[in-house]
């Protein structure tokens, strides 16, 4: 009775969390897909929408006009065997930073990072995130994210 059960991966296809920094800049609330899933590797993609109601400038590098929304795109693959609940996260995107119909710029993201899915659903990133902006500047950001794995059935 003392003895750990073993780890048993959960079932869902679908991941929601809520991120601060990241792909998303300050923050971003998401849904990702499970695409792909072996014994060793997985794929997934994700859409996720923020917004900045002020001006902000962060750290020197980051700056974001009053009422942009940033939405964030990326598909990255996952490394891990699905006996145990860390992965490894690797790939890359695109964040829409839109502050009207016609008034928008693309800035292309990395992903390299961390995830830990608990036997609970309760899901937990971490990830270096550079970005790439529309002006060709290129600056190194993180992320954090926490969120729940689930099924739609």
């Amino acid at each position: 009775m003392a003895q750990e059960r073993p780890y048993q991966e959960p079932t869902g296809l679908n991941n929601w969390y809520v991120e601060a920094a990241g792909a998303g800049y300050l923050y971003s609330l998401n849904y990702e897909k499970i695409l792909y899933r072996s014994t060793k590797w997985g794929w997934v993609g994700r859409v996720g929408i923020g917004y900045t109601p002020m001006d902000i400038a962060m750290l020197n590098i980051l700056f974001l006009d009053a009422k942009t929304f940033m939405i964030p795109f990326t598909t990255s693959m996952l490394y891990g065997s699905r006996e145990r609940k860390e992965k490894l996260e690797f790939g890359g995107g695109f964040t829409l930073l839109a502050k009207g119909i016609d008034d928008r710029e693309t800035a292309y993201t990395g992903v390299i990072g961390f995830r830990v899915i608990e036997t609970n659903k309760v899901c937990f990133r971490a990830s270096y995130t550079p970005i790439i902006t529309a002006n060709g500047t290129w600056f190194n950001w993180f992320g954090v994210s926490l969120g729940m794995n689930f099924s739609l059935k």
